[in-house]
């Protein structure tokens, strides 16, 4: 009954944890890089305020799980490879989050907007979105990827979630390249014609 209980805490934080983040992403996606309203801005770290809480129990529910399943199995239970590969991920995105919270969020929340910062600073910005998204995602995969357990090694599963990050980083960049490039398009066509251009074509 405990183990249920622990297991259920453990999936409920996952799931708050993955659609806030998946909402978020949405609503950045929808500012193409400009500054944040006040109310967006409010939303926004009310929701880091809930993942963080779920991040937290995540870690507390987590470690119970392992020390549970260590006392009923304790020969073979941390000869799993994939659970520690599941430790890896979400060490990941622990240290990422906190890159998130000092770095990144303080950028995307100030008056200037992602593409109002230099650009090393936007790509710096893209990436660590793309790497809390994927880390998420690919750490509740493993929860659920029981066929796994004892039958993979930890450098296949570290292969793949290499790989899915690859991918993020790619489509992370190209996502920010057409909003920079939708941007000074919107800049060339809003920039007024000088006083005498009308002349040129008396």
């Amino acid at each position: 009954m405990l183990k249920t209980l622990i297991v259920y805490a453990h999936l409920l934080a996952a799931c708050v944890a993955v659609g806030i983040l998946l909402m978020q992403d949405l609503a950045l996606a929808k500012t193409k890089g400009n500054a944040l309203s006040a109310t967006a801005v409010k939303d926004l770290t009310k929701s880091a305020e809930i993942m963080f809480i779920s991040l937290v129990l995540l870690w507390i529910s987590g470690l119970a799980l392992v020390l549970l399943g260590y006392l009923e199995n304790p020969q073979q239970y941390l000869m799993n490879e994939k659970l520690w590969a599941k430790f890896t991920v979400v060490s990941v995105l622990t240290l990422n989050g906190i890159a998130l919270h000092y770095y990144s969020f303080p950028r995307v929340t100030s008056r200037r907007g992602l593409l109002g910062l230099p650009t090393f600073e936007q790509i710096l910005v893209a990436l660590t979105g793309a790497l809390s998204t994927t880390s998420w995602l690919f750490a509740c995969y493993l929860g659920i990827a029981r066929p796994w357990n004892y039958t993979v090694d930890f450098s296949f599963v570290m292969f793949i979630y290499s790989g899915l990050l690859v991918s993020a980083f790619i489509v992370a960049g190209e996502v920010l390249r057409a909003m920079r490039k939708a941007d000074a398009g919107q800049a060339s066509v809003s920039e007024p014609l000088p006083l005498n251009a009308s002349r040129k074509f008396d």
